[in-house]
């Protein structure tokens, strides 16, 4: 089975009940999860999840985060260097300057199409601008 993309939208939305399109997120995330998928992100998008996690319900729910995401061997982190980062620079960044792209979007994009993902776990409809498929 194909790896698939968890983005800090849709990976928030699936962990955080009182978020609007919860229950379709964490049905989809469930779903890769029990299917055995892959679920890749970067260590950018685990900031993100860090501190959105620790800014609405805690620190302690920050960390618990982090050491659930370090022991899961279904998610695999990948570490952004500055090769990486200049790829999502030149290539999305650049690319679209008419959008109000992040660097984590990019390297996000570029991780993505490096390693052949075409799903995104987000609502954040600049994957799909950028050529992905959105889940949910």
């Amino acid at each position: 089975m194909k790896p698939a993309f968890l983005d800090t939208s849709g990976w928030f939305a699936a962990l955080s009940p009182k978020e609007a399109k919860h229950a379709q997120a964490r049905v989809a995330y469930s779903k890769w999860i029990e299917g055995g998928r892959q679920l890749v992100t970067t260590n950018l998008v685990v900031a993100e999840m860090h501190i959105l996690l620790s800014r609405y319900r805690g620190a302690q729910e920050g960390l618990h985060f982090l050491d659930s995401l370090y022991q899961d061997a279904s998610h695999h982190i990948v570490f952004v260097d500055r090769d990486l980062e200049r790829a999502a620079v030149d290539l999305w960044l650049r690319r679209f300057t008419d959008k109000a792209l992040s660097i984590a979007d990019a390297v996000s994009f570029e991780v993505m199409r490096e390693r052949g993902i075409r799903q995104a776990l987000s609502l954040d409809e600049h994957f799909s601008i950028a050529g992905f498929q959105l889940v949910p």
